[in-house]
């Protein structure tokens, strides 16, 4: 049998090779390069000098991911040379990642030894991935476990002012905490949250979505409690901590019971993108079952049980042709792919979202 050529190296193996000489390529790609702690940081796709394009260097899992912030652009060492050199190009990335890794020889000793030093890495790193992941998951868990029960508190006074009142059902729901003080980043400002479970099928806390409130309660932290991020927009007051790919967090269980995976067959669940506006429309429907699916992106990857009836997706009305849009789109086309009986129902057109038509908020421009 005869040897592997430096051809025959799969595209994966050539992205580990350049993620263990992240530093040396960066340096290649942007010489103006600065480093901020476990980030090489350039002003944008460009290479001019600032910190808005961000690379990772560190050790972990994300070495080598990329985001530039002043754009829309991310992705691993070879998007980074692809979006830099070659206006997006991935063949003629790859292309030049084997010539500057030395990899166009032809050496079939030489490529051997590389492919099993990669895989040497590579096994390293994901078990240091997952010692990561094991500990976003405590931690997450352990944010939760510090907050308490949402009645007399900021959250309730939040929840109020969002036309969301659990009082008249009895309780609220299980998976919603109340933490009084939260810091909102690595020595951030301490701010009351709304804290929430996120669980998988299984059952299992996997990770936990944090709100930080304005300390009267009145609205989501603005720009006076969090600041503004690079790009002079207010900084998300909305963070998950820990991975939440295909969990939900539990709303309301409504007439049965059950865990969502076990369910009895044929029924129904609604999902909502955020925490208010899934509340809001089991408020209207209690007898109901509601999850909030968190993001777009996840919607696409949601576990439902095998019995489920219909899944009626809570949308929002975005732009049409937006990347929002775009994404919706995307998911409930992978959802249907996957067998899913999948309904959509929207607000009308002049809301954004069924809390703002429970509030009487139009959208800008609306009568």
């Amino acid at each position: 049998m005869s040897r592997a050529p430096a051809s025959m190296l799969t595209v994966g193996e050539i992205e580990d090779m350049l993620k263990d000489q992240i530093e040396s390529l960066v340096g290649e790609i942007f010489p103006n390069a600065m480093k901020e702690g476990h980030e090489l940081c350039v002003g944008s796709i460009a290479g001019e000098k600032g910190q808005s394009l961000r690379i990772n260097i560190g050790n972990g899992s994300k070495r080598g991911w990329w985001k530039d912030f002043s754009g829309t652009e991310k992705g691993d060492a070879l998007k980074l040379i692809a979006c830099a050199l070659f206006a997006g190009d991935i063949k003629k990335a790859v292309a030049w990642a084997k010539s500057w890794l030395r990899l166009d020889d032809q050496d079939p000793d030489r490529i051997k030894r590389h492919q099993l030093e990669v895989k040497a890495r590579s096994e390293e790193r994901a078990k240091a991935a997952q010692v990561e992941r094991d500990k976003a998951t405590n931690r997450a868990r352990s944010r939760w476990h510090q907050a308490g029960p949402i009645a007399g508190t900021v959250l309730e006074t939040y929840l109020k002012h969002r036309a969301i009142d659990f009082r008249p059902l009895g309780r609220a729901p299980g998976a919603l905490r109340f933490h009084a003080g939260l810091a909102y980043g690595y020595k951030g400002p301490v701010l009351p949250a709304m804290v929430a479970m996120i669980t998988n099928l299984a059952g299992e806390h996997i990770a936990t979505h944090r709100t930080w409130l304005r300390p009267d309660g009145t609205g989501k932290a603005g720009e006076a409690e969090i600041g503004l991020d690079q790009r002079g927009r207010v900084n998300d007051p909305k963070k998950v901590m820990g991975g939440y790919w295909g969990g939900h967090i539990p709303i309301w269980k409504g007439r049965h019971s059950q865990p969502l995976r076990d369910i009895p067959p044929g029924t129904d669940v609604y999902s909502g993108e955020g925490i208010e506006d899934t509340a809001t429309c089991a408020l209207a429907q209690p007898h109901d079952r509601f999850i909030c699916h968190i993001s777009v992106g996840n919607l696409e990857a949601l576990e439902l049980p095998p019995q489920i009836g219909r899944l009626f997706v809570l949308a929002q009305n975005d732009a049409p042709g937006s990347d929002a849009d775009f994404a919706f789109r995307r998911a409930i086309k992978a959802l249907r792919a996957r067998g899913v009986r999948v309904e959509i129902r929207r607000p009308p057109d002049d809301f954004k979202d069924w809390n703002d038509l429970a509030r009487g908020i139009r959208m800008k421009g609306d009568a």
